[in-house]
């Protein structure tokens, strides 16, 4: 069987068991996300951050469901899960059934939450409110349980898809092109990103489409194809306001390829898709985005202000740590050892790209990752400045938009040079592969389980040795899918890593 296929499977088990491990509202922000999905498939219409509110549905799920620590601080009546897991059995099997048997009505009743996500562009919640909508019969955590699933297997199969389809502009052949997907698909926060209920799922590979759509227009730029561009940005404008950053680079790319009607061609088209939906939040909110730093009245002044005050090189390594992997919610961390180890093998390999000559969809390529690197500055600035300091990195989601083009760059520049290329070409799917088995086994499972031990080797093996039938008690009632599917495609994961780096090395070698 073919490598892609492998590759689709491991995408699947991935989704899936990223989906069902989550407990409820575990995903970054999701009760807030998931409230802007059933307004619509209420037929409430488009929301307004400053009035809309959560349905008492999802307030009184937040309540029930434990959270981490962080959440507690801006939501203090949810139960941490420190304090979930000091309950008896009983109890929190009493709590996961109130879950069950909220009232179908609550969806249609309001509470005093904010929807604090209402500002976010529509089209990835206009998706997910047709399956709601379909389901508003059955029990609040089963429909969630659907609406991730859904997110992330078209998230994951769209991105899979765009990520050859950017291997392939760029003329990255067999092994480097699965390697690159490989580690993509390895990546904790692809699942992390799109595995909950929310606009990412969709964003992330739009913007890896986009990016395609771009390479193609800068090598040549025929009206079809600036308009095929121009559709595909207008899609991702209308799904997360991130994508603002690249229309610079669309402007950029039809003017010096076709000049003046180059640009009236893609502007025309921006304004005509996406347009009304940023007037309607410039005329509500003053701002194109709607975000609260925006509406707060941080402005260019105070971000100019503040950016020589911070600390650069830090900012910059810990973004890119979160990037690679976040425990969702809780927020906890990975080995830096082991990660430093796999941002060293991956600068190794992208240094090796910079040093060979470049086409010019590689310098298509540059300018996204470019326009996004500026924005994601800004965005950490604007965070830094409206949190008093209290935050210094954008949100870990954001990062995902350059995860995928800068691994296929560096894949590409380790096939340019074949003898100094092997050595990180064969370490890139072995360090990720690494880290997602090690995310499953030795960090979420348990974590969602209640184990606050060390995670040492010793301590593991005594978790799911002697100690198995407690811990998948306690998984059990936190989980939103069931234990068995959880363990089981734990297993089906690890097995396609080993068999998919077997494979990937021996393609690599021969």
């Amino acid at each position: 069987m073919k490598t892609g296929y492998w590759l689709i499977g491991f995408a699947v088990a991935n989704a899936v068991l990223y989906s069902a491990l989550l407990p409820l509202w575990e995903g970054f922000d999701e009760p807030f996300h998931f409230g802007y999905v059933q307004r619509l498939a209420n037929g409430g219409g488009f929301p307004d951050v400053r009035s809309d509110r959560l349905s008492r549905e999802v307030a009184v799920s937040i309540q029930d469901a434990p959270a981490s620590e962080g959440v507690k601080v801006n939501l203090p009546q949810v139960t941490t899960y420190a304090e979930f897991f000091s309950w008896t059995p009983e109890r929190r099997a009493q709590a996961r059934q109130r879950l069950r048997e909220i009232p179908t009505e609550y969806r249609w009743q309001s509470s005093g939450l904010p929807s604090y996500e209402a500002h976010q562009a529509p089209l990835a919640y206009i998706l997910l409110a047709i399956p709601e909508r379909m389901m508003a019969g059955m029990p609040l955590p089963s429909r969630v349980l659907v609406l991730r699933l859904l997110a992330a297997l078209a998230g994951s199969l769209l991105l899979y898809a765009g990520g050859n389809s950017l291997c392939g502009e760029l003329g990255l052949g067999q092994p480097y092109r699965s390697i690159a997907m490989f580690c993509v698909l390895a990546t904790q926060m692809t699942w992390a990103t799109l595995a909950h209920i929310a606009n990412d799922w969709l964003a992330v590979p739009l913007a890896i489409w986009t990016l395609v759509f771009l390479m193609r227009c800068a090598a040549d730029a025929t009206t079809a194809r600036i308009a095929a561009a121009s559709l595909a940005l207008s899609a991702g404008l209308l799904t997360k306001a991130y994508f603002l950053a690249l229309i610079p680079v669309l402007w950029g790319i039809c003017g010096v390829r076709r000049g003046l009607r180059g640009l009236a061609v893609s502007t025309a088209i921006l304004a005509i898709c996406a347009g009304p939906w940023y007037m309607r939040a410039v005329l509500l909110y003053g701002d194109m985005t709607g975000m609260p730093q925006a509406r707060a009245g941080v402005g260019l002044a105070e971000i100019l202000h503040a950016a020589p005050t911070m600390n650069w090189p830090k900012i910059a390594l810990d973004s890119v740590r979160l990037g690679l992997w976040t425990a969702n919610n809780t927020f906890r961390t990975f080995s830096m050892a082991t990660l430093n180890v796999v941002i060293a093998a991956s600068v190794a390999a992208l240094l090796l790209w910079a040093f060979s000559r470049h086409s010019r969809a590689e310098w298509a390529m540059a300018a996204y990752c470019a326009a996004f690197l500026v924005a994601l500055t800004y965005a950490g600035v604007e965070t830094f400045v409206f949190t008093h300091g209290g935050a210094t990195t954008p949100s870990a989601w954001y990062a995902q938009v350059l995860v995928t083009p800068l691994l296929v760059l560096a894949l590409l520049g380790t096939s340019r040079w074949r003898r100094a290329g092997l050595l990180p070409a064969a370490l890139l799917p072995l360090l990720f592969g690494y880290v997602l088995a090690v995310t499953y086994v030795f960090r979420l499972i348990p974590l969602y389980a209640g184990y606050q031990g060390r995670g040492s080797l010793r301590d593991i093996a005594l978790l799911y040795g002697r100690h198995f039938e407690a811990l998948s008690a306690n998984l059990g009632s936190a989980s939103l899918g069931p234990v068995w599917i959880v363990f089981g495609l734990t297993g089906v994961v690890v097995a396609l890593i080993a068999v998919l780096e077997v494979r990937l090395i021996r393609e690599l070698l021969s």
